[in-house]
């Protein structure tokens, strides 16, 4: 998937400061690192700085989900607070938006859940049980913790679909993700490390892991609503069809972007992803029928 293969080139490109601006044109299924132009930025060494939200309750709201109440925001890139990088055209204008309320999985789906769903009769059986180093990794008990990956975007639908639930909406990750601040990350703007979240890390030139780690192994990161490894371990897959444009046509009240093509959002970069792609407002895409094993998912569901 060219969102995948682009990841090495461009990231050489960043380091050397010759990478364009040029926006992303719909048709073509990557999306990852070829977002913005970076400037020199030097690394930050400041405590995670987001803004402090009292992790809402709802007395019904299942375990293992956080209730996140009607909310208005501003949602995509916000050039003050993106560590340095300009904004991509595809995650302007920043604009309004206004969303009911929901729940959200605190953690993506594992292995041993998605296997219940397969137990049932209700989800397919995975096609790639390998990881990125762990050729047994959808198998082996020892990783029932870890995210489900190498999943397309219908067999994670279909998941959340028998869990009674539903692919959350972009604009209902961004939120889950940043809370009502601008900050570049889902802890603030402090820049990422390897106590925050499973990506790549910028200065060494290395992957933090270099493959998944158990859900909620990084605290220090989760968001401001208590929402875990939504930055890093793997990308996840929205509800939304990707539209380069779709800011400047968003409806502010509860925005779903539905489109007669094979491209749909994934957010939230992955143990791979550098630290532009796993910014809060970073847009990425892959084909429907894409599956990688940096990629999974988590569940939302309504709830007033």
């Amino acid at each position: 998937m060219l969102r995948k293969a682009l990841s090495a080139f461009l990231f050489l490109l960043m380091l050397t400061g010759c990478i364009m601006q040029t926006p992303i044109e719909p048709g073509n299924s990557g999306a990852e690192e070829a977002e913005a132009a970076p400037i020199e930025v030097s690394e930050q060494t400041s405590e995670p700085t987001v803004d402090s939200i009292e992790t809402p309750i709802h007395p019904d709201v299942p375990e293992g989900m956080v209730w996140i109440p009607a909310t208005e925001f501003m949602m995509g890139c916000d050039p003050e607070h993106n560590n340095g990088y300009g904004c991509p055209s595809d995650e302007l204008p920043r604009h309004k938006v206004s969303l009911s309320a929901f729940a959200i999985d605190i953690h993506e789906v594992t292995n041993a859940e998605y296997a219940a769903c397969v137990a049932a009769g209700a989800c397919a059986e995975p096609q790639v049980t390998a990881s990125k180093t762990r050729e047994d990794y959808y198998l082996n008990a020892e990783y029932a913790d870890f995210p489900m990956a190498n999943v397309r975007w219908n067999e994670a639908l279909a998941y959340c679909q028998w869990a009674g639930k539903r692919l959350p909406t972009e604009a209902e990750w961004e939120l889950a993700a940043r809370g009502t601040s601008a900050g570049a990350y889902a802890w603030g703007d402090a820049v990422p490390d390897c106590s925050l979240a499973n990506v790549f890390h910028n200065p060494d030139l290395t992957a933090c892991v270099g493959d998944t780690v158990a859900v909620g192994s990084y605290p220090q990161g989760a968001s401001a609503f208590g929402v875990m490894d939504i930055t890093g371990n793997v990308w996840e897959w929205v509800a939304d069809s990707y539209l380069e444009d779709f800011y400047t046509l968003s409806p502010i009240q509860d925005p779903l972007a539905e489109a007669d093509n094979a491209l749909r959002v994934v957010r939230g970069g992955g143990w791979s992803g550098n630290w532009l792609a796993v910014r809060v407002a970073s847009r990425a895409y892959d084909l429907s029928l894409y599956r990688g094993s940096d990629l999974g998912f988590r569940c939302a569901q309504d709830w007033d």
